[in-house]
């Protein structure tokens, strides 16, 4: 069987700075909105969802559903052209992709076919979820960010090519609640993102003028532990090189897994098998 390749990222559920009357006419606390979070995100699913890419709706089928695990095929809209006998002729087409959304609390992992036929990338297909599920989603009192995964050495490697020429280090995290990002960061920046309403936190470490950072290395412990947080989806980790005015970034690095293909058409028994294979591939990220 031919096998796929998906792009694994990482979704973080919170609550909207200042909440509406939500679901059912409840005015939950942002308490119980992170207690019942994942419920009220696998509710999004259950109900008719509307998918746009450049203006188009698109058509999607669930291929599977249940309390901890969606298995989504979304389609895109596309023209195809074909030439036959000097003559051009011009088809609609809709190609498709798997998303496959392991909605644990402890997990919240997306894994998205990285199929170029379809939408390009899986960034677009994480920004095209990330506008759905938002408008959804605030309707709950809840907000999503959608981020990648990444190997730590993409940063590491980053840190080599502009070794002795960084000036500026940035790490920025969405509102902690993944156990497997929160177990690294520590209390006293946990407590201040929740207590001020935070959103988004950034760490930025400046050099002095005219000067570099120093103790860029996996030996520094409290780096290390920041790196580890962005890479299992918290957020990018970006540096500044002296001469450049741009951010070096892993915003665009994403971590894949090699899986198999999933025939347009199966039985339902085969589904439930090929589900339950994805689902101890993406257990441990």
């Amino acid at each position: 069987m031919p096998l796929n390749k998906f792009d694994i990222f990482t979704y973080q559920l919170s609550p909207v700075s200042r909440p509406q009357l939500g679901l059912f006419d409840e005015n939950l606390t942002r308490e119980q909105l992170m207690e019942r979070k994942n419920k009220l995100f696998h509710e999004v699913f259950k109900a008719e969802v509307s998918f746009y890419h450049r203006r188009f709706k698109l058509n999607y089928r669930i291929e599977h559903i249940d309390k901890e695990f969606i298995l989504i095929r979304l389609a895109n809209k596309k023209t195809v052209s074909i030439e036959k006998e000097f003559h051009r002729e011009t088809f609609e087409s809709e190609p498709s992709c798997l998303i496959a959304i392991y909605n644990k609390p402890e997990i919240q992992i997306m894994a998205i076919e990285s199929d170029r036929t379809s939408f390009g990338t899986s960034f677009t297909v994480a920004k095209l979820l990330t506008r759905t599920l938002e408008r959804e989603l605030n309707r709950l009192n809840l907000r999503i960010a959608i981020n990648p995964k990444y190997e730590e050495k993409e940063f590491w490697q980053l840190i080599d090519r502009f070794s002795g020429q960084i000036e500026k280090l940035r790490f920025e995290f969405e509102y902690p609640n993944l156990p497997r990002v929160n177990d690294t960061l520590s209390e006293e920046l946990k407590q201040a993102s929740r207590n001020l309403k935070s959103e988004k936190t950034k760490i930025e470490f400046d050099a002095a003028k005219n000067e570099v950072l120093d103790n860029l290395d996996e030996d520094n412990s409290e780096l290390s532990d920041l790196v580890k947080a962005s890479s299992e989806g918290a957020g990018p980790a970006k540096i500044k090189v002296k001469g450049y005015r741009h951010w070096e970034t892993t915003a665009n690095k994403v971590k894949s897994v090699e899986f198999d293909e999933l025939e347009v058409d199966l039985p339902n028994t085969e589904v439930e098998d090929y589900v339950q294979a994805l689902k101890d591939l993406l257990k441990n990220g």
